[in-house]
């Protein structure tokens, strides 16, 4: 294996992942997302505005399992969905479920409890693949990942599409046998604009349904 092919951002899986579960291009030539599995989605952006500070810590419902992320790894979510009820709990739903498949990705275990709270469908499949491919490296993940710039869009009270961009130039890939943290030179790669969709379960849980992910994303390199 190439020093480069060592040093590629462990998230780098996840998006090639997508394409093949979705059953279309998450990011082609173009860096263009498809609507894919989105239900709901629309060619209009959400309306909702993103706030850059970050949010406090979420509400999780009770009785989600507790989530336990390594001492060198962190998940900075600068959520601020704003007062609507239904924008907030989709929100901590979505911020609940990042943090989730980072304990995975950390783990190596997709059959973490907080992973089958969080997801269900296609986003499930894809995000379960992602994890098997770190793990099958022998790779685990180390400094810090930041979700950020969130709009949601509320297509009845039981769906929303959530888009938010997650900045990666500080999270890394870490060896688990030796612990040595694959750093990279930061790049426009590092960027990632998700579109993602929720919808709320019979048990009131706010689960990620579906999923899609355009890196080297130019919007979310312009926002903070």
């Amino acid at each position: 294996m190439s020093s480069t092919t060592k040093t590629t951002k462990f998230i780098a899986a996840a998006a090639a992942a997508a394409a093949v579960l979705t059953g279309a291009t998450a990011c082609g030539s173009t860096g263009k997302k498809t609507n894919g599995d989105i239900t709901g989605a629309q060619s209009t952006a959400p309306t909702a505005t993103a706030s850059a500070s970050a949010s406090p810590t979420p509400t999780q419902n009770p009785g989600a399992p507790a989530i336990n992320l390594p001492a060198d790894y962190t998940v900075d979510i600068q959520f601020k969905p704003g007062d609507d009820a239904t924008k907030k709990a989709a929100a901590d739903g979505l911020a609940y479920a990042l943090r989730a498949f980072n304990e995975a990705m950390a783990t190596g275990d997709v059959n973490r409890p907080a992973m089958v709270y969080a997801y269900t469908g296609a986003a499930g499949g894809y995000m379960n693949q992602a994890i098997t491919q770190l793990n099958s490296r022998n790779q685990t993940i180390s400094g810090s990942d930041r979700y950020y710039a969130l709009t949601i869009d509320t297509k009845d009270p039981k769906t929303v599409v959530a888009a938010y961009c997650e900045d990666q130039s500080k999270a890394y890939a870490k060896d688990k046998g030796t612990g040595k943290v694959l750093t990279t030179t930061p790049s426009p790669n590092d960027y990632t604009d998700w579109t993602t969709g929720l919808t709320l379960s019979d048990k009131g849980v706010w689960q990620v349904s579906s999923t899609q992910a355009e890196k080297g994303s130019t919007r979310c390199q312009s926002v903070s």
